[in-house]
């Protein structure tokens, strides 16, 4: 189904709906990554990333919300990422729609509660699925790119599936498995200085590597 459809998920969550008499969840997990620096990036670019990363999440809430309100329960899913609980240099459109998510999904957490409704965004980090290598690449060489994140240590879709609905067993508002970046997400709050050396730094490497990788 194409996410960016509103109508189209309207009539999906009014389908089931009807047939099945309820609906219990709801996850929003289309998306797509996206990696380049900003000056490279087109607005057609941005405009792919944000009707599906963020307006996909959108069409979906504002499909399921009404039938869950209405039986007054319900749990709604956002799949956000880790980038978007902290700076992601050289990915600054996908970290973007995914601190966008984490916004509207924490806020609407509360919010809807009073309405029976659980809101949860879940924050994978490096999970072995195929979005990596179905991403975009603006203006730097993919293959290099998808060749680094593997060569750190991924979990499986299964092994993330049972963290995740673990978390959301539990309500948790934001549900994110992996330590090292919630150990980043405080050390940005934390250590600010250390912080920006450390997003510099990162912006260096990537940027050697596409370099060396033309020569």
């Amino acid at each position: 189904m194409d996410v960016t459809d509103g109508g189209a998920f309207e009539k999906l969550a009014r389908d089931v709906y009807e047939e099945f008499g309820r609906l219990d969840y709801l996850f929003n997990n289309a998306g797509i990554s996206m990696y380049g620096e900003f000056h490279h990036m087109k607005p057609e670019d941005w405009k792919k990333i944000v009707d599906i990363n963020f307006w996909g999440v959108i069409n979906g809430t504002r499909a399921a919300s009404p039938i869950m309100q209405e039986q007054g329960f319900g749990h709604i899913a956002n799949t956000a990422s880790a980038a978007g609980l902290s700076p992601t240099p050289m990915a600054s459109a996908y970290a973007a729609t995914k601190h966008a998510v984490v916004g509207f999904t924490t806020s609407l957490h509360y919010e809807a509660e009073i309405y029976g409704i659980k809101v949860s965004a879940i924050c994978p980090g490096h999970v072995d699925t195929a979005i990596y290598d179905n991403g975009y690449a603006i203006g730097l060489n993919k293959s290099k790119i998808n060749d680094s994140v593997k060569q750190r240590k991924m979990m499986s879709p299964e092994a993330f599936a049972t963290y995740a609905l673990k978390g959301l067993s539990k309500n948790k508002p934001v549900i994110c498995p992996i330590p090292m970046r919630k150990t980043m997400d405080v050390f940005f709050h934390l250590f600010p200085a250390a912080h920006r050396k450390l997003m510099r730094l990162v912006c260096r490497v990537v940027r050697d590597a596409q370099i060396n990788s033309l020569l």
